[in-house]
Parts: structure tokens; C-alpha cells; sequence
């Protein structure tokens, strides 16, 4: 039943608006063979990033006389949906994907992803035992896993040290070190620096008002959820969403220190005082003119409560190639390519989940740096809540947080139940 919902709700829709809305892929330059073409799609453009897939892929095709060609394709986070499901429907499915852990429920409930523990288990030196078991928890059911993590990581609070001297106000780092670090104090220390320097004082990573789980940060300092643990209730109406968006929405609104929906600020560019963003992001500040520093986000009345992203690469049922595909998904996630995929994106494994490794995989990030985001992975985080019909439900939220919350004059009394009835019809659908 849910398997024709996923296909019919999702992917017919997907095929009346085609592929226009894809980037051109990033493909490797091999010529045309009779073997097996391995596809994958990615959110990421990164070269370095790529650079290490097509490394790995240059192995995998070396050891492997079956796989002659492997077509990384990039895209954005926002296109994956689209993508996929018009390849399901047209016959045209790639083999594997990068999938956000917010989608793990909607695709193994429609059957979309393959089963990899039998190739895991049965691949010498892979290690299964060395995954751990509580992040892997989300691409598991029963004895099958669905997909392997490769990135595992809470959101980061990044600062410009410059902006903060320049303005004379507390720098998130001051204000850990003193035992305030809460969205609150951040609130009026970003409303001080807007102040003093007439720039943003903290804007929200790949945001864009389009992306509700990057509030999540906020969301979770208060305990705060847009769904109950069922995914069966909206609880987006509770007093505990309404201080935390209370919090971001004065930031926006009345403080002026957060950008307004349509306003284009880059943090990477010193543009801000500080924004929340993944581990990732840090290659973006190579280069970087200005002195920067690292801090976990700030905490709230629910604690010190960090919000953890996670994605997996799986194989897609709807694929062509099953075993290659699960050879290579099973090649990409072993230990030694998992730390080489490390230097972007912290890993589920227990052997490489520490401090040491991220710095040396890093370059850009010291041992104390990363302390905090591991500890935040395995005692202070929180994954990103799931729901099935995951992509409906969070069109819902966030068309409904844009039409009823991100509005100067919203009163989040009022606006936050609207969002509910929004929501709630596509929870229990």
C-alpha cells in the first residue's frame, strides 16, 4: 500500500516537471564499454569531495573486470526526490544514492532500497561489527540494513573572531567559557554586533527559509519537535516550539540580526557574525580572510541538546545492477575508504569516531576543535526526527512555516496551529 503511495504520490508528480530541474552530473571520463555502468547520485559538487569518490571508484573498477564505468551525478539536496523518483517511474533509476536520514522510513517502506547486510557480512575485512549499532539504528529493520552512514554529524556553530573584536561584544567562545552559551544569550549578542557593525549577526547555513531541520539546533534547546515519537501528531503547536521559533523569529524580525526571507548573506564571505552549519562546510573556509573559530551550538531549557544529520548511501531496488551495486556500496563504507571519506564527513565507525582521526582527515581542524562534535555524535545528539511519507511531510512544514510563521507581523499563537493542520493530514496519511 505505501509502496504504490510513494510511487504514484511522489513519482507520477515528478514526471509531469521531467528532469529540468537537475544539475549537469559529474561524470567520469572513461569511454563507453560493454561492462556494467555503475550510476550514483550525490549532493555535491565539491571537487575535493568528488576527488575522493572518483579516487575510490578508480580502485573499486581496477579490482572489479565487471564495472567498466561508475558516473558520480551531483545534484542538490532538494532535487533528490525529484530525481529519483523519475527514474524509478521512467525505468531510469541510478544504482546508489546518497539518502538524509529525514527519507530512510518513506524509501524502506516503499521497498525503494536494498538489503546490504548479506554483502557487508559476507565481504572480507569489512568489519559489520565495527558500524555502530545506535547510529546505524535508522537504516535497520530487523536483520536487514538499508543503507550504511557515511556522514554522522551535529550542526556546528562557526564564528568570525574579526566581527566579534570589531564590535567589542562576547564571542560565542567567551560565552561558553562562562557557562552562557544559550540561544538566548546568542540572541542578544548578534542583535549587539548587527549593532556595532551593521551586518548580520548569525545566519542560518543553506536555509533559505526552505529547510525546516535547519532550525533543528533551536528546535532542540527547547525540546521542541514538529511531531510527536510516533510521527503520528504534530506537536509543532507545543509551548516549546513556540519559544524556540519565538527565539529566531525576534532574532529576524525585531533584532535585525538574522537575514529576512530573500536576503542573500554569506558567512563564508564575512558577511556575518556566525552561522550553523555541517563539518563539511568547513573546506569553505580554506582560504578564509578572516580568523574564524568553532563552538556546539548553544543550549536552551531542555540543555545541551545537539542536533545530529545523518546520511547513508544505499542501493536503489529500482537500479539495474544489484550486486555490483552492493559490491561497491559495501567497497565505499569499509574501513579504509570510510576514513578517507572522514575528511569531509564524520563517520559511524567506532575505530575512526574520534577526535585524532577527524583532525588528520580535516587539515583545517585540530584534536580540541573536534572534541566537542564527537561527543556531540555519541552522548549529546539528537538525529534528525523521521516520518514516513518523509519529502510530503516536510513540504508540508516548511510551505506552512513560510505562509503562516516566517512573516514579520505572524503571531506564532496563532500561526502555530495553522502549521498543525497543515501537517497532520499528511502524518496520518
Amino acid at each position: 500500500m505505501r509502496r504504490r503511495s510513494f510511487l504514484a504520490d511522489v513519482g507520477l508528480a515528478a514526471l509531469t516537471t521531467g528532469l529540468a530541474g537537475c544539475s549537469s552530473g559529474f561524470t567520469r571520463n572513461r569511454p563507453e564499454g560493454t561492462g556494467i555502468t555503475l550510476r550514483m547520485t550525490m549532493w555535491s559538487s565539491d571537487p575535493g569531495q568528488l576527488a575522493v569518490f572518483d579516487e575510490i571508484a578508480d580502485e573499486f573498477t581496477a579490482d572489479h573486470d565487471a564495472v567498466t564505468i561508475i558516473e558520480f551525478e551531483s545534484l542538490t539536496l532538494d532535487q533528490l526526490d525529484m530525481v529519483l523518483t523519475t527514474g524509478m517511474t521512467a525505468d531510469d533509476a541510478p544504482d546508489l544514492t546518497w539518502l538524509p536520514v529525514e527519507s530512510s522510513l518513506e524509501y524502506m517502506d516503499a521497498g525503494a532500497l536494498l538489503d546490504a547486510r548479506p554483502v557487508l557480512s559476507s565481504t572480507a575485512g569489512y568489519d559489520l561489527d565495527d558500524l555502530v549499532p545506535d547510529l546505524q539504528e535508522p537504516w535497520r529493520r530487523g536483520d536487514a540494513q538499508y543503507g550504511v552512514p557515511f556522514s554522522t554529524g551535529p550542526f556546528i556553530m562557526y564564528f568570525n573572531k574579526d566581527l566579534y573584536a570589531e564590535a567589542g561584544v562576547k564571542s560565542p567562545a567567551e560565552l561558553l567559557a562562562e557557562d552562557d552559551w544559550t540561544w538566548e544569550a546568542f540572541r542578544q549578542t548578534s542583535k549587539q554586533l548587527t549593532e556595532a557593525t551593521g551586518l548580520p549577526g548569525y545566519v542560518v547555513n543553506d536555509f533559505e527559509f526552505q529547510n525546516w531541520t535547519r532550525l533543528l539546533p533551536i528546535m532542540n534547546a527547547y525540546d521542541a519537535s514538529p511531531w510527536d515519537e510516533d510521527a503520528t501528531r504534530c506537536t509543532a503547536d507545543s509551548p516549546e516550539m513556540r519559544e524556540a521559533l519565538g527565539v529566531f523569529h525576534t532574532m529576524v524580525f525585531e533584532d535585525g540580526s538574522s537575514p529576512v526571507p530573500g536576503q542573500q548573506v554569506d558567512f563564508w564571505g564575512g558577511q556575518a557574525g556566525a552561522t550553523s552549519a555541517f563539518l563539511g562546510a568547513s573546506s569553505l573556509l580554506e582560504g578564509a580572510t578572516f580568523d574564524w573559530d568553532i563552538v556546539p551550538t548553544p543550549g536552551g531549557p531542555a540543555g545541551d541538546v545537539q542536533a545530529v544529520g545523518q546520511s547513508a548511501i544505499v542501493a536503489l531496488a529500482a537500479g539495474k545492477n544489484h550486486d555490483a551495486a552492493l559490491e561497491f556500496l559495501a567497497f565505499l563504507t569499509n574501513r579504509e575508504n570510510a576514513r578517507r571519506i572522514s575528511e569531509f564527513f564524520p563517520p559511524a565507525r567506532e575505530s575512526l569516531l574520534n577526535a585524532e582521526v577527524l583532525a588528520e582527515s580535516s587539515g583545517l581542524l585540530t584534536a580540541p576543535d573536534l572534541e566537542p562534535i564527537v561527543e556531540s555524535i555519541t552522548r549529546r545528539g539528537r538525529i534528525f526526527p523521521v516520518a514516513p511519507n518523509g519529502a510530503r511531510v516536510a513540504n508540508a512544514l516548511d510551505s506552512s512555516f513560510d505562509e503562516f510563521v516566517y512573516r514579520p507581523d505572524a503571531d506564532l499563537d496563532e500561526a502555530l496551529p495553522k502549521v498543525c493542520h497543515a501537517i497532520d493530514p499528511v502524518l496520518s496519511a
